[in-house]
């Protein structure tokens, strides 16, 4: 691949400034970068050991960039990526705008990277349908898979960095017994469950448990049964995922095992007897989707439980933008 002149569009957030540490971190041979923002023009941010100052988008000439990377608004989305794509820039897009587009492909990378084609646009997935769809990619296509039931302990990174920050100041508070009012969600996150992400939407599942659904039968291109229940914790970093899988094909633990340790993008953490299972501080800063507490089910001959953890902003966000820019090299040679 030849250097790459990239922009990133939401640069100050929590999303683009992993996306800007991911491309470091994997080596993006980067030419050009081209930082933006709908807001914060003129904030300067180091990359590559410069600093680049932040421009507003509303002034963007997309003739200067091959890719750009968004990490902002559904509204940004809808307002400049067609523009962006209309001057030949790759965009993928990180909000939730296109992914239900027909039009447009849902692309994780180590499932249906060739679903691309020759699309501009590219849809990159809600982050919990990220982890999700990799560690069931390889069941599906080995074992075959006829139901999945999911719930989500989700880290406050996925709502913001207020979120983030929302947490720290309400532990503190916590903590030396002080009165904490809720800043980001209805109730306080420091020590405490919220049993719904996003707003609630038809049949009481939320859009965080619609998304889980859909994305991941747009992905597989099958009416695949899958019913979620997503659950925010007081985690800041790393999504985990309590999954329940129904195979077609009756199998041997050895063998979903072996298929899991052989996968892309998987790292098998499975040793119950000395502690050993995946967490969200374990997995947090990491690119691969952890597997663990892999067992079968009591009583459902074809029934299989998974426990799987991945970094939200990292593999569920960033990492998988820039895996699909690595993959479409073929475009840049």
């Amino acid at each position: 691949m030849r250097g790459l002149r990239v922009a990133v569009l939401g640069a100050t957030g929590l999303v683009g400034q992993t996306i800007l540490k991911v491309m470091e971190d994997r080596e993006l041979p980067v030419e050009q970068l081209v930082l933006l923002a709908t807001d914060g023009k003129g904030r300067e941010i180091s990359f590559g050991g410069r600093s680049i100052a932040v421009e507003s988008v509303e002034s963007m000439d997309w003739r200067r960039v091959d890719v750009a990377f968004f990490a902002a608004s559904n509204p940004a989305s809808q307002r400049w990526a067609p523009e962006a794509a209309r001057h030949g820039v790759t965009v993928v897009d990180k909000s939730s705008f296109f992914r239900m587009d027909p039009a447009v492909p849902l692309v994780v990378p180590e499932v249906n990277l060739e679903s691309v084609g020759d699309a501009r646009i590219i849809a990159s997935p809600n982050c919990s349908t990220i982890q999700l769809v990799v560690a069931l990619n390889p069941l599906r296509q080995h074992f075959g898979i006829q139901r999945v039931i999911v719930s989500t302990y989700q880290a406050v990174s996925g709502t913001g960095r207020d979120a983030v920050d929302a947490l720290d100041r309400e532990s503190r508070g916590y903590l030396a017994e002080e009165a904490v009012e809720p800043s980001v969600y209805p109730v306080p996150i420091a020590f405490n469950v919220l049993p719904y992400c996003d707003r609630f939407l038809d049949d009481d599942y939320t859009g965080e448990e619609w998304k889980l659904t859909r994305e991941t039968q747009k992905i597989f291109d099958q009416p695949l049964a899958v019913s979620a229940t997503a659950v925010r914790v007081p985690v800041f970093v790393s999504h985990s995922e309590s999954v329940y899988v129904e195979l077609e094909d009756n199998v041997r633990l050895p063998e979903v095992r072996d298929v899991l340790m052989n996968a892309p993008g998987i790292r098998v953490v499975d040793d119950p007897g000395t502690g050993l299972v995946p967490t969200p501080r374990a997995a947090a800063d990491q690119d691969l989707v952890w597997v663990g507490r892999i067992r079968r089910d009591l009583h459902h001959p074809r029934g299989l439980h998974l426990f799987v953890v991945a970094d939200n902003l990292r593999k569920g966000a960033a990492t998988n933008a820039v895996q699909i820019v690595e993959g479409l090299a073929h475009r840049w040679r």
